[in-house]
C-alpha cells in the first residue's frame, strides 16, 4: 500500500458514493464501512496493562504507534493489491492527532450535506419502515412521538449528532484546513469537477469517472448495520434536488435545524 485516505464522512452524506465512485479508478480501492479504526481503538484500550506500565513508556508508545501502522498495512495488504487505499469511518477525524502519529499528514475526506437533508433522509427512511421496531419512538414514554422529536434526537445521539460535534470539534482543533470537505450537493451535480479536487487534495491523476454506470465491487452486509445503516447506491448520478427536505419536514422544524446549528450553515454556506 502506497498511501492511506481517511473518509471521515457525516451520516447520510454520500459517504458511500463517494468510496464506489474512488473504487472506479483501478489505483485506488474504496472500502465499505471499515473495522481499522475499531480495531486499533481495541488496542489502544489495553495501553494501561500492567504489561506496558512496567516497560520504559517512550518505547512503549513508539512500539504502539509502530503497531498501528503495521495493523494498517497488513490489513490492507490481505484485501487489496491497489496501490492507494481510502478507508471510510466517520470516527478518524475525531482521532486525527493518533493517525498522524503513524501516518504522518493523514489526507482526511469528509462529505457533508444539508442538515435538514440528512434529517429528512433519516425520517424517510423511518416511515419506511414501520414494520420493524427500529426508530427513535417509544409510546410508552412519549418520546419521538413527532417528527420534531424525532429530528431532535438524531441531532443529539448516533450517529447523526455524534458526527455533527465531531466535525465542529475539527473547526474547533483547527485540523479542519488538514481536511477536504466535499458537499454532497457539489458531488451530485458537479461530480467531476469534484472528484478532481479530490484527486489533487489526495495527490493522485485525474481520473475520468463513469457517473452513468456506478456500480458498487466491494460487497458489504447491510442486513448487520440496522435499517439507518443503509449503503445502496443508486446506478445513476443525478444532480440533488433543492429543497428536499421540503415534503418530509415541517416549516418549524426545518427552521429549528438551522437555528439549532447555525456553525454548520455558516460554514458550509447552506
Amino acid at each position: 500500500m502506497e498511501k492511506l485516505i481517511f473518509n471521515a464522512s457525516m451520516p447520510r452524506s454520500g459517504s458511500e458514493l463517494l468510496q464506489v465512485l474512488l473504487h472506479q479508478n483501478p489505483r485506488i480501492y474504496g472500502s465499505p464501512t471499515s473495522p481499522l479504526l475499531e480495531y486499533q481503538f481495541a488496542a489502544r484500550g489495553n495501553y494501561g496493562l500492567a504489561e506496558v506500565k512496567s516497560q520504559t513508556p517512550a518505547l512503549m508508545q513508539q512500539a504502539f504507534i509502530a503497531m498501528c501502522k503495521g495493523m494498517a498495512e497488513s490489513y490492507y495488504a490481505a484485501l487489496t493489491e491497489r496501490p492507494v487505499v481510502c478507508d471510510k469511518n466517520r470516527g478518524w477525524s475525531h482521532y486525527y492527532e493518533w493517525v498522524a502519529q503513524w501516518n504522518p499528514s493523514p489526507k482526511m475526506l469528509c462529505m457533508v450535506r444539508d442538515l435538514r437533508s440528512v434529517i429528512a433522509s433519516m425520517e424517510r427512511i423511518y416511515r419506511a419502515n414501520r414494520h420493524l421496531p427500529e426508530g427513535p419512538d417509544n409510546p410508552a414514554q412519549l418520546a419521538g412521538m413527532t417528527v420534531a422529536d424525532r429530528a431532535k434526537h438524531w441531532l443529539s445521539t448516533q450517529p447523526v449528532g455524534l458526527a455533527l460535534q465531531r466535525t465542529l470539534d475539527c473547526f474547533q482543533r483547527g485540523i479542519a484546513r488538514d481536511i477536504l470537505f466535499v458537499k454532497y450537493e457539489e458531488l451530485c451535480s458537479h461530480p467531476q469537477g469534484a472528484m478532481d479536487k479530490i484527486y489533487e487534495f489526495i495527490g493522485e491523476e485525474p481520473f475520468a469517472h463513469d457517473f452513468q454506470n456506478i456500480v458498487k465491487e466491494v460487497e458489504e452486509d447491510d442486513s448487520h448495520f440496522g435499517i439507518f445503516g443503509q449503503h445502496s447506491i443508486k446506478p445513476i448520478l443525478r444532480p440533488a434536488k433543492p429543497g428536499d427536505w421540503q415534503d418530509v419536514l415541517p416549516k418549524e422544524v426545518a427552521t429549528g435545524i438551522r437555528q439549532g446549528t447555525p456553525w454548520f450553515f455558516d460554514v458550509f454556506n447552506y
